[in-house]
């Protein structure tokens, strides 16, 4: 007789299996054949989301490589439109439409502590585009204070920053740009740049050499929202500079000696109110071959004194600016001993501002090779940045 135990299917007489128990058995592998398949497919599918979600971070990477490099890369500039009416120390009256000034630049970032900066330049004056300036600087002052500057730009000689439309007289006369090294030290608000290049001008049978040069230290920041920006700097010759070299002519590569220079400035601002002063002058004496003044060797030097006062006028920001100037025996670079005048800036939209501005120069006296008579310019200018 088959005796079957509770919950079991009964087992044939002689031991074997009875059909119930191979049915049993049958459907058990069945079943694990089932959830095998059934991991597999789930492994298979995780496997190829792994894949996609592989194949998305390798593009995304790529996408962002391709975006952080020209992250790296900012280019920008100015174009500056001018209409002008002026009376000269001659008493001649002229009226002019010009566009003054075309500025682009390239800066890029090819890699940690390398920066470059190329900038090209077209002004009304020289009708002509020309290499302004071209650097790198190694390093970086956020992580080290020291860096290297390589190239061709403004050596640290002088501040010429204006809230006026048209460069201070102290630019006019001492801004020099050479194809310079320089060594700069960054320790927060104090600033020491030492720099060394072979200029334009030369002395007299000394050869031609990488012998001149020059020292700046400055302290500039921010306390209580009050700026402030202090320097001084010294350089080996002031001959060299952009305006002095020129009223010189072939005179500047034969000078007897150096003319060693020295230049200050100072600038506070606290709310709307600016206010800057600088001066500059030669410590030497040229000859009178070289840049004459009166008749003897001219020691020319320039200041700058100015105040903005910056407002929201109709919600857009107005800048309100007025300056008083004045050279030193510096007759012979064509500049007035003498000028006052104001100008206001507003920003109509953004990267857009229009400036009305009114000089006022008064010449040297006649005693002192000049006319004594006083000249005029007013300006409407239009720039746009970019």
């Amino acid at each position: 007789a088959i005796v079957a135990a509770a919950g079991h299917p009964a087992m044939a007489a002689d031991g074997s299996p009875s059909n119930a128990q191979l049915l049993q058995l049958i459907q058990q592998q069945q079943k694990a054949i089932e959830d095998l398949k059934a991991a597999l497919s789930t492994a298979q599918k995780t496997s190829e989301k792994a894949a996609m979600k592989a194949e998305e971070a390798v593009t995304v990477r790529d996408s962002e490589s391709e975006e952080a490099w020209w992250k790296r890369v900012t280019i920008g500039g100015v174009i500056e439109a001018e209409a002008t009416s002026t009376s000269s120390f001659a008493n001649a009256d002229s009226s002019d439409l010009a566009l003054a000034k075309v500025e682009l630049y390239f800066d890029a970032n090819p890699v940690k502590y390398v920066n470059t900066h190329v900038q090209l330049l077209f002004e009304d004056s020289s009708n002509n585009i020309t290499l302004d300036e071209a650097f790198v600087t190694l390093g970086d002052t956020d992580e080290f204070p020291a860096f290297l500057q390589v190239g061709q730009f403004a050596v640290p000689f002088g501040n010429f920053d204006t809230g006026m439309s048209t460069d201070p007289l102290t630019k006019t006369m001492a801004e020099t740009k050479e194809a310079s090294a320089l060594v700069g030290v960054v320790l927060g608000d104090f600033t020491i740049q030492s720099y060394v290049y072979n200029g334009d001008s030369q002395r007299s049978g000394n050869g031609n050499h990488i012998d001149q040069g020059g020292v700046f230290a400055g302290y500039a920041g921010e306390t209580n929202d009050v700026s402030y920006d202090f320097g001084a700097g010294l350089i080996s010759n002031i001959a060299d500079s952009d305006g002095l070299t020129s009223a010189a002519g072939a005179a500047a590569t034969t000078l007897d000696d150096y003319i060693h220079g020295v230049s200050v400035h100072g600038a506070i601002g606290f709310g709307p109110v600016g206010l800057r002063a600088a001066y500059l002058t030669a410590l030497d004496d040229f000859t009178a071959a070289e840049l004459a003044f009166n008749g003897q060797g001219a020691k020319p030097g320039a200041w700058h004194l100015e105040g903005t006062y910056t407002v929201d006028l109709m919600g857009k920001e107005t800048v309100f600016a007025a300056t008083l100037q004045g050279t030193e025996e510096a007759l012979a670079l064509g500049l007035p001993e003498y000028r006052y005048g104001g100008a206001i800036t507003v920003g109509v939209i953004d990267h857009v501002a229009v400036t009305g501005e009114y000089l006022h120069d008064e010449d040297y006296d006649i005693g002192n090779g000049g006319t004594g008579n006083d000249a005029h310019t007013a300006t409407v200018k239009l720039a746009v940045d970019f």
